[in-house]
């Protein structure tokens, strides 16, 4: 049978509550289970959050997605989808710099990259069809809490026409990241630059990269677009996307930061080779910096926070040995056992800090 679009009932994937969502129906309202309210109340909260949000996502080019947050066609993304979307072959192919954008009801317009925040695979697209267009409101991040349910929505492979975007939920597990927020949604290829919303239908974040376990799908916050949303509207792009310590967060290598062109030096060490349990475990992401490696995550309770590292920290020299790129930090630290204590001397701002970190184990 042949539906349009507009009469499709939005697709669900719930990885959640399914088998008890069935019983809701044989549940006396007199002796309904509480936990069985709670979950038929989700229900009706993802299921308003699909009729009304799901208009909002759009498929950029079928390179990534994106969620347009204001009428005159602002769109937010990721960083990496618009580096893609931006190559010079990328260019070539359509003859300019404008792309193709799919909105929810199929409809095809032109749009344009404006700025990207790349330190924190954040990025704002602008659609130059004229037009007014349904937008979804931005949460404030002192609404977000770490345990929230939340519903991921994307075009994974692509804009399909006989698909609404799918639908996945699931926790909101870790915010207090300094970079990302992570959670258990299922998100696949394709999905990059797709809005996670929270039960109100509001966006809490962008999805950045798929992790190898579940729980590690990271999402760029909500808040990383708002504290640099001028700049990024001025057309301003910069920073270097995250390039995640392995023991970190192993990244699946087909989508996400990780897939971009790495310059600096490949590590001599080969970290994965080694057994579970025996692997040096630091807890940052780094980024190439200027005269050094540049911390761009510390994972909250790891070795690296508990000695005191942060965002932004230049690490010039470890274990006594200097230090010009990430590749040389991965390469002193798989150059050691856990428990071997290491001194790191890093450059924060403009002052000169000796620190020390016990390496831990994964």
């Amino acid at each position: 049978m042949n539906l349009s679009i507009q009469k499709m009932k939005p697709q669900l994937i719930l990885t959640r509550a399914l088998p008890l969502l069935g019983l809701l129906a044989w549940v006396s309202p007199v002796h309904a289970d509480p936990a069985v309210g709670a979950i038929k109340q989700r229900q009706e909260k993802v299921l308003s959050v699909v009729e009304h949000s799901s208009k909002t996502v759009c498929n950029l080019s079928g390179i990534g997605s994106g969620v347009i947050v204001s009428k005159d066609g602002l769109i937010l993304t990721a960083a990496h989808v618009i580096d893609a979307l931006d190559s010079p072959e990328m260019n070539r192919a359509r003859g300019g710099e404008e792309f193709d954008v799919t909105l929810a009801d199929g409809r095809e317009v032109k749009a344009k990259s404006l700025g990207r925040n790349r330190n924190r695979d954040a990025a704002l697209a602008q659609i130059t069809t004229p037009g007014e267009y349904l937008a979804a409101e931005m949460a404030e991040e002192t609404s977000i809490k770490q345990g929230d349910w939340c519903v991921a929505m994307g075009h994974p492979g692509g804009y399909i026409v006989d698909r609404t975007a799918p639908v996945r939920t699931g926790r909101l597990w870790k915010k207090d990241d300094q970079a990302y927020y992570r959670t258990d949604c299922t998100v696949s290829g394709g999905d990059s630059g797709g809005p996670l919303f929270d039960l109100d239908g509001k966006v809490i974040g962008i999805h950045s990269s798929i992790g190898e376990r579940l729980e590690e799908n990271r999402h760029v916050p909500i808040g990383a677009f708002k504290e640099s949303m001028e700049r990024m509207k001025n057309g301003e792009t910069w920073g270097q996307l995250s390039k995640l310590m392995p023991e970190l967060a192993p990244f699946d290598k087909a989508h996400g930061p990780e897939d971009q062109e790495d310059d600096s030096p490949p590590s001599k060490s080969a970290p994965k080779s080694l057994p579970a349990g025996k692997r040096p475990f630091l807890g940052i992401g780094l980024e190439e910096g200027d005269g050094g490696a540049l911390i761009s995550e510390v994972k909250k309770n790891s070795p690296a926070d508990s000695a005191g590292l942060q965002r932004d920290d230049l690490i010039h020299k470890l274990d006594g040995k200097s230090v010009a790129s990430r590749g040389d930090v991965l390469d002193i630290v798989h150059s050691h056992q856990p428990g071997d204590k290491l001194k790191v001397s890093v450059r924060r701002g403009s002052e000169s800090k000796e620190l020390e970190v016990t390496l831990g184990k994964q």
